[in-house]
This record gives C-alpha cells, sequence and structure tokens, in this order.
C-alpha cells in the first residue's frame, strides 16, 4: 500500500490540535485588551504567540509525534514498522501533550510578563505591593494560563489519538487492548480544575491582586469579567473535544453493530479510547468473533444438509430437546438414483467419482431448492428429498414434479464431468409420514419415516422393469388435478396397475410424456 495524503496528515493534525492553544491565548488577550484598552501590547502579545505558542509548540508537538507517524508512514509503504513505540506512544500521548502544554504555557507567561505584555512589573501603582505579592502573582497567573492549555491539551490529544487509532485498525488490522481511565473521574477532574482555578481567579482579584489588576488598567469588576471569560473559553475548547472522545467511539461502535444486523460478522469496532466505551468495543468485538464463529459453523453445516433443517436444528437445540418427537405431515417424497452408475464408476479413479458426483448433485439439487423441496440425505449416487416437510406448501404435488421435469432435462443435456451422460430413474409418491430428528445423542439426521418413503424408493427402482426415468403414484397424480397451468406443463401417460414386490395391493401408476422443459 502506498502512502497516502491522509496518512501524511495525521501528525499535522495534531500539531495544528496542539497549536489551538495560540487560540486560547489569542481569546484571551483579546479580551484583555478590549477590557483594559491597553492596545499598546497587542503587537508583542502576538509576536510571543507565534513565537512560543505556535512555533515552539508546534515543534514539540512534532516530536511527540514522531514515534506514531513514522510507524504509519512505514506501514503506508510496505516496510517494518515499530508498532510497539508507536502504540506506547499513542497510549500515552494525552499524557505527553498535557505535561508538554503545561510547560510551554509557563514559558509563555515568563516571556509575557517579562515583556511587559500584562504589565505585571512594579509601577507607580504598585509600589505599597509587598514583593511576595508580586511574585506570587506572577506565578498564579502562570500557573492558571499554563492549567487551561493542560486541560485543552489533554482533549485534544484523546481526540487525534481517536481517530490515528481508527486509521489504524482500518487501513492494517492494528488492534489496541482497552485501557482502565474511566469517563466520570477523568471528567470530574477537569471541570473541578477550571472551576477551581476560576473560583480562586475570581477570589483573589477581590482581595490580594486588586492593585496588581489596577497596574493592569482593570478594575475589581473588569479583572472578575476577565476570569470569567478565559474560563469560559478554555471550557468550550474542551467541550468541544470531550464532545468527539465520547461520541465518535460510540459511533464507531454503533456503525458495527450495524453491519452485524446485515449479517456482515466480519465487522469490527475500533478501539479507539481507553476508558468505558473502548472496554465496550472489546467485548463487543469478542461477541462478533463468536458469533462469525457460529456463523461459519453453520454455514459449513449447511453444505451438509438444507438450511432449513439447519434452523430447525438450532431452534430444537436452543429448546434444549434436539430429539424431540416427529411431527407428521402430507408429503410429496421423490428418490433419485443414476442409471448404471456402478459400470460407469468402475473406469474411473476415486477422486474422478467424487468430483462427477459432486457436478452431478450440484445441477440436481438446484430444481429441487427452487420448487421448495429439501434434499433429506444422499446414499452412494441416490438422492431422497421431500416437499411440504418443513415448510406448509399446498402445490407440493405440483412442485415434485416440476422438479423431476427439469431434473430430466437437465441430465440429458449435460455432459457431468465433461464427458459423461448420467440418465436418472425417479420416484415419486405422496402420503403421509414422520419428519424429525433420528439418532443417537451425539450423531442426530434429519428425516422422514413411513411407508409413503419406502414406496416411493420403489418406485424409482421399478423404473428398470418399466423402461421410464420418471415413475409417479397415483397418489401424486390426484393431489395434482388439473391445477392451473397443469396441462400446459405436464403431460402423464398412464401406466395401469403394477404389483409392487413386498406389498400386498396394487398401484396404479404414472409417467410423463415429453413435454416442454419446465422448472
Amino acid at each position: 500500500m502506498q502512502a497516502t495524503s491522509r496518512d501524511h496528515s495525521h501528525w499535522q493534525r495534531y500539531v495544528f490540535a496542539m497549536a489551538g492553544m495560540a487560540t486560547i491565548d489569542f481569546c484571551f488577550t483579546g479580551a484583555y485588551v478590549a477590557i483594559s484598552g491597553n492596545a499598546h501590547v497587542l503587537g508583542r502579545a502576538i509576536g510571543l504567540n507565534i513565537l512560543i505558542l505556535i512555533l515552539l509548540n508546534g515543534i514539540g508537538a512534532a516530536i511527540l509525534f514522531r514515534p506514531v507517524a513514522n510507524a504509519i508512514q512505514c506501514l503506508s509503504s510496505g516496510l517494518p514498522a515499530k508498532l510497539p513505540s508507536a502504540t506506547r506512544r499513542l497510549r500515552h500521548l494525552h499524557l505527553y501533550s498535557t505535561i508538554w502544554a503545561f510547560c510551554v504555557g509557563l514559558v509563555y507567561c515568563a516571556a509575557a510578563f517579562g515583556s511587559g505584555v500584562f504589565l505585571i512589573a512594579p509601577q507607580a501603582t504598585t509600589t505599597l505591593v509587598p514583593t511576595e505579592i508580586r511574585v506570587f502573582a506572577g506565578f498564579w497567573f502562570s500557573f492558571a494560563y499554563a492549567t487551561h492549555f493542560a486541560v485543552y491539551a489533554y482533549f485534544a490529544a484523546l481526540d487525534q489519538t481517536e481517530t490515528v487509532k481508527r486509521h489504524l485498525f482500518e487501513n492494517w488490522q492494528v488492534r489496541f487492548h482497552p485501557g482502565r481511565a474511566a469517563i466520570g473521574p477523568r471528567l470530574a477532574i477537569v471541570f473541578l480544575v477550571l472551576t477551581l482555578v476560576s473560583s480562586a481567579a475570581i477570589l483573589l482579584d477581590l482581595t490580594l491582586f486588586v492593585d496588581i489588576r489596577a497596574s493592569q488598567g482593570l478594575s475589581t469588576q473588569q479583572a472578575v469579567m476577565l476570569d470569567v471569560i478565559a474560563t469560559e473559553t478554555a471550557a468550550i475548547l474542551c467541550l468541544f473535544f470531550i464532545s468527539r472522545t465520547l461520541t465518535r467511539p460510540v459511533v464507531f461502535l454503533r456503525e458495527a453493530m450495524r453491519k452485524i444486523s446485515q449479517g456482515d460478522f466480519t465487522a469490527r469496532s475500533p478501539i479507539a479510547s481507553d476508558d468505558e466505551i473502548g472496554q465496550l468495543a472489546y467485548e463487543f468485538n469478542h461477541m462478533a468473533a463468536g458469533l462469525a464463529e457460529r456463523e461459519q459453523m453453520r454455514r459449513a453445516f449447511e453444505r451438509y444438509v438444507s438450511r432449513d433443517v439447519v434452523e430447525l436444528a438450532m431452534d430444537r437445540e436452543n429448546r434444549g430437546d434436539p430429539r424431540a418427537a416427529g411431527e407428521l405431515r402430507f408429503a410429496t417424497v421423490m428418490f433419485c438414483d443414476i442409471s448404471d452408475f456402478t459400470s460407469l464408476s468402475e473406469n474411473l479413479a476415486p477422486q474422478q467419482v467424487i468430483s462427477l458426483l459432486n457436478d452431478y448433485f450440484d445441477k440436481v439439487n438446484a430444481p429441487i431448492r427452487d420448487n421448495g423441496g429439501i434434499v433429506l440425505n444422499y446414499v452412494g449416487d441416490a438422492l431422497h428429498a421431500a416437499f411440504n416437510i418443513l415448510h406448509d406448501d399446498p402445490n407440493h404435488a405440483q412442485h415434485a414434479v416440476r422438479a423431476a421435469l427439469a431434473i430430466r432435462h437437465v441430465t440429458r443435456i449435460t455432459r457431468f464431468g465433461g464427458a459423461h451422460i448420467m440418465k436418472t430413474r425417479i420416484g415419486i409418491h405422496s402420503g403421509p409420514v414422520v419428519a424429525g430428528p433420528v439418532g443417537s445423542g451425539d450423531r442426530i439426521d434429519f428425516t422422514i419415516q413411513g411407508d409413503t418413503a419406502n414406496l416411493a424408493s420403489r418406485l424409482e427402482n421399478l423404473n428398470k422393469e418399466t423402461g421410464t426415468e420418471i415413475l409417479i403414484s397415483k397418489a401424486t397424480r390426484d393431489l395434482i388435478g388439473h391445477a392451473e397451468g397443469t396441462k400446459d406443463d405436464m403431460s402423464f401417460i398412464d401406466l395401469g396397475t403394477h404389483t409392487i414386490r413386498g406389498r400386498k395391493s396394487d398401484i396404479d401408476l404414472f409417467t410423463l410424456g415429453e413435454t416442454r422443459h419446465v422448472t
């Protein structure tokens, strides 16, 4: 995979997000200049803003993000990447960013106060203020300023970390483990810090810093107003990132859940946060993996039995009664067998026989499935199917005959395995059967029992004596009757009454004439 502009933009976004501290200062300084009227300090303030909060801060942010940026670049270029160092840096990036922002804030305040931007220096109005008060004021304003920067950087870095984690997961399946952070305490600490800093600033402006504020051209009311503006500005910017860090992981999780509900069991949610939402995404992915495994087993099961039987088996397993008593149904049963397959298979290798049968059953199964029937089992080259077993089908006899016609047509025009004609004998009979699971405690098959199934099997074999391909009992013929569309699609030939070996009563039989192909 080639590196993309999106891959290179992550470090830029992080650096720009960290440089957002310049926006906070611009709001602070702008409010100060507007309230105090000290417009002459604006040029120096802007210069320090660009030099420290943008350039110096940007350089430090780029260094902090370097291990992550290098890993993304290597992954994009198909080179080995140092993922452990990148994941460690992402895990602690918000903490490093907080510390760095606090330090940058202190440097900026020292430069701003030293250059007289905020006039924290001996003035005529402050000569009577003790030196320790002036020093304390400088430290306090620096601490409050840096704290606002640190709180902002904490959530800005968390936001960028989530974005990068999702990018790594979606493009290179880099998985992260959820951390142990908690949303409640994290938010409580942040808002407590903002509240305490704001409250302390107001109290100090009302008491110790009256003369200090006067040297800045501010009355007590204006100083309190400035404190409120500063706190509100920082809070608004922080809330922007807080809302993103809380809502985006939920959006990721919801999108993964939507895909799962639509049948995409490969969907996973990126573990982008290190709090309870990240832990929820981790548990969701674990659940999705279990669902995917179950779906894989179900699909594998469907290769051995029909989907309807799978659903029935799963329903019975969920009810804790996999071998519940069978259900009495009036169904149409079909048996199919390949004519002279034994002599054909004598000249083929075992692998060729399996391949030939697979090709045959693929072609023969389709008409049965398309007409609402289910294949119950295979015995060698024989196939056992039934209609009106798992789903109610009032026209089951007609659908079984339509499937037989389609099978006859397919076997006549197809060269199975590329060279072999496989003529098929089909027996169809309708009557009562008991359908249900039969077997031992560890192996169960779904099948049907009753004389109807036995007679359908006998009719398939009787094709040898009658020289036909399809034999249909009178019971099935009577069910079809003169249903709409039957005359055009089906031509029945009465073969008279026949004696079935092993049965006391004779049976009237029919075969199907040469009609146009139906499906």
